[in-house]
């Protein structure tokens, strides 16, 4: 048997004894001290033509390795093929070799991809020399265990590998394609947050206007404790001109793909209903307060109008029943609250739907009928007694409206039919990209960034929601309909860009309002189609 771990003579065996000189040892501190030295002196890579060759670090990846070394959170944004993944190694390297009872762990959001990083740890490892080793306790593919009381795991974002777990260090491969990151990062921070040393560092290409972006966004402007470090394709030696010019023919000339894959552009995915550039524009506010799924950016005042809209779901963990309140006193209109709950029962969220409105001046409600949401409408209105619900006209074929609001044309709440959501996507789509609407929920903008076209409509991606993003689109139809003119007196449509009439029909459903009051004169509309 050979001399090493398990017979493998490249791995130093528990309480192995090495010959330590005055040159080995005052080597061994300046490893120790400077992480940077420690991997251009002695990690080794795996070159594509050269076979196992010595770690050259490029500028960005010493930055790395300092940033990291000297601060707790660090988020890494990287053009492909940049080279982080062996940044990450020789960070992780470091870090259980000059620690004690220290543990990593390797996440991403697929097992193979985690393994991958676990392999070129061990491969960086077999080829240091014995006395830079630790002794190995365990090593296996998910698992290394080191005499020190240092181990690293490497595991996905949606197992349980570090449930439980005292986690150390922890590093996100590829954190922007991580599904289910919020429920994820809820879960694992607090076994990074509690300690006064606890590191995290994530390395990501981009995708989309999504979490990692915001963590960027809040990197790059100091507010959320993350240093911050982009990698663009021309940072990596060899690439020149001739090589993007190469790299996109590769694309087909795909330049919005190569912005986003080699330049670090945050970009809406392909065929959003906002453009990309408006997307990146963008900003999540800080919330006020947020309890139970209410998320609150303004306080109600006394002298301000307000509108709901509401989208109802069935509350068993699929979609997500959700309003958002806005602020229609005067343009830009501003969104000032949301809700959103997957769990929420119609009866309870009627509930909810009541004290809000009530809350914010007893705001106008207009609630999606689709499905179950007549269920919400009939509690509001009959049980709760709330006045200020909206309704619409579905015009016969005289166009005859019948007063006070009566008849089998007539409904509380809106059926978002497909000139309904034409009609309101169209106008969603002028509202925020001229700067008519603020969006300041963070939900909300993830869901326009992934609210793409689909045939002839738009919808969500698949594996994302659009729940409060409907919210918007029932808002944008609502701005144009004659009710809504006359209570704020804003002709929406005049305000924004000529000629964007032909964008929009020609037709529009009729708007109404119920009070449950003695003014007969409660019930306004426009003749419409036939829904």
């Amino acid at each position: 048997m050979g001399d090493g771990y398990l017979g493998n003579s490249h791995l130093k065996k528990v309480q192995e004894q090495i010959e330590w000189t005055p040159e080995l040892l005052k080597e061994y501190m300046k490893c120790a001290d400077d992480p940077v030295y420690f991997a251009k002196e002695y990690i080794k890579i795996v070159h594509v033509d050269r076979g196992l060759v010595p770690f050259d670090m490029y500028d960005y990846q010493k930055e790395i390795c300092d940033k990291i070394f000297k601060e707790r959170r660090v988020a890494v944004l990287t053009a492909r093929q940049s080279g982080k993944t062996t940044t990450a190694v020789a960070v992780i390297l470091h870090y259980i070799l000059f620690n004690e009872f220290k543990t990593v762990a390797i996440l991403a959001n697929k097992g193979d991809a985690s393994r991958e990083v676990m392999a070129r740890v061990k491969l960086a490892y077999e080829a240091l020399p014995k006395w830079l080793q630790q002794g190995i306790e365990e090593w296996n593919k998910g698992n290394i265990a080191l005499e020190n009381g240092c181990q690293v795991l490497a595991g996905t974002t949606s197992s349980s590998a570090i449930r439980g777990k005292s986690v150390n260090f922890l590093y996100l491969d590829e954190v922007a394609f991580i599904e289910g990151y919020d429920e994820f990062f809820a879960s694992v921070y607090p076994t990074i947050s509690s300690g006064e040393s606890t590191k995290l560092l994530m390395t990501s290409t981009p995708n989309g206007l999504n979490h990692f972006w915001k963590t960027c966004k809040g990197a790059k402007e100091g507010t959320n404790g993350y240093e911050y470090q982009e990698v663009m394709w021309y940072d990596v030696p060899g690439r020149d001109d001739k090589w993007k010019r190469e790299t996109l023919e590769a694309l087909d000339h795909d330049e919005q793909k190569f912005n986003q894959e080699y330049c670090c552009e945050f970009l809406g995915s392909s065929g959003t209903l906002v453009s990309g550039a408006k997307l990146k524009e963008l900003y999540a506010e800080k919330p006020i307060a947020q309890s139970e799924g209410f998320i609150q950016y303004e306080k109600p005042e006394k002298d301000k109008n307000y509108v709901i809209t509401a989208d109802v779901a069935r509350g068993k963990g699929l979609d997500y029943s959700t309003f958002t309140v806005f602020d229609i006193t005067d343009m830009p209109y501003r969104q000032v609250a949301v809700y959103r709950d997957n769990y929420i029962g119609p009866i309870d969220f009627a509930s909810v739907l009541n004290r809000c409105g009530k809350l914010y001046n007893e705001a106008g409600v207009l609630v999606e009928i689709n499905d179950i949401g007549g269920q919400v409408v009939d509690v509001l209105h009959i049980d709760y007694g709330y006045e200020n619900l909206l309704y619409t006209q579905n015009s016969g074929r005289s166009g005859k409206v019948l007063s006070g609001g009566f008849g089998k044309n007539v409904e509380n709440g809106i059926r978002t039919t497909k000139l309904v959501k034409g009609t309101g996507c169209s106008m969603l789509k002028m509202l925020v990209e001229q700067n008519q609407l603020f969006i300041r929920d963070h939900e909300t903008i993830q869901e326009l960034s992934r609210f793409s076209r689909k045939a002839n409509s738009f919808e969500a991606e698949s594996g994302f929601h659009d729940d409060l993003v409907m919210n918007l689109v029932l808002f944008a139809w609502m701005t144009e309909q004659a009710y809504f003119k006359d209570m704020t007196d804003i002709n929406t449509l005049k305000k924004l860009r000529e000629k964007t009439e032909e964008q929009i029909e020609e037709e529009m459903l009729p708007f109404g309002f119920i009070d449950d009051g003695d003014n007969d004169d409660g019930f306004y509309h426009d003749d419409g189609l036939r829904l």
